[in-house]
């Protein structure tokens, strides 16, 4: 090729460079009932990293521990989520379900669940801080003729894990006041990373259980003589 030939030439265009891809928006998905009368149902997850769903798995191994212990009792999901927890309760046979979720948004998701699977009367929502409300939830009735007087409470303590590390004094006063007001037959889980040292827990009866990098905690309320100490 001549030299004249060559000053001929286009120079070389540059590669086009891609766009940045914009964040995509969380889309919604789906969760599962594990088991009961409503296994395999859907429930709604907004998708948003703000809540973070308990694995399949582990909840089934939760439920699969709790046994009979569900059926009858009230729940109280402390730190709804999706609310997958009080959910899968009533699906096996609890009474009814207190959830407790901060985010309006995260909210709506649950009414929407409960609406899609007709239990909206069995599930009580509660929007706004979780250690507030328990202080009002997490008591015995004041009135002698209430229909729930001595009914087990199942309690689910699974916060965002970093509270373990920020707010360990208030989740601990929620576990001392499940330990000193639930009826006999009661039940409190808490869920925390594998790290956490359970040791900074209330003292009482831990019976602790590891998946994978979780940590399930279970404890009833003392007792003596049929009655609580």
């Amino acid at each position: 090729m001549s030299r004249n030939e060559s000053s001929k030439r286009k120079p070389r265009q540059a590669a086009k460079q891609s766009k940045p891809k914009s964040r995509e928006k969380a889309k919604p998905t789906k969760l599962r009932v594990i088991g009961g009368d409503m296994r395999g149902r859907p429930i709604v997850y907004h998708g948003e990293e703000f809540t973070r769903p308990m694995k399949d798995n582990i909840r089934e191994n939760l439920f699969n521990i709790l046994g009979r212990a569900v059926r009858g009792a009230i729940c109280f999901d402390m730190f709804a989520g999706t609310g997958a927890l009080a959910i899968e309760s009533i699906s096996r046979g609890a009474s009814n379900a207190i959830a407790i979720e901060q985010s309006n948004r995260a909210a709506r998701y649950i009414r929407q669940t409960t609406e899609s699977l007709d239990i909206e009367s069995k599930v009580k929502i509660l929007v706004g801080d979780a250690f507030r409300w328990a202080e009002i939830v997490l008591a015995p009735p004041e009135d002698p003729d209430d229909p729930m007087i001595g009914v087990p409470w199942i309690v689910y303590l699974c916060p965002p894990y970093i509270l373990w590390e920020e707010e360990l004094d208030k989740l601990n006063q929620i576990i001392e006041r499940v330990l000193r007001f639930a009826p006999p037959g009661s039940v409190l889980v808490a869920e925390a990373e594998k790290k956490f040292d359970i040791e900074q827990l209330p003292k009482g009866n831990w019976d602790v259980r590891v998946y994978g990098g979780t940590q399930l905690a279970f404890i009833e309320p003392a007792m003596t003589c049929g009655l609580r100490e």
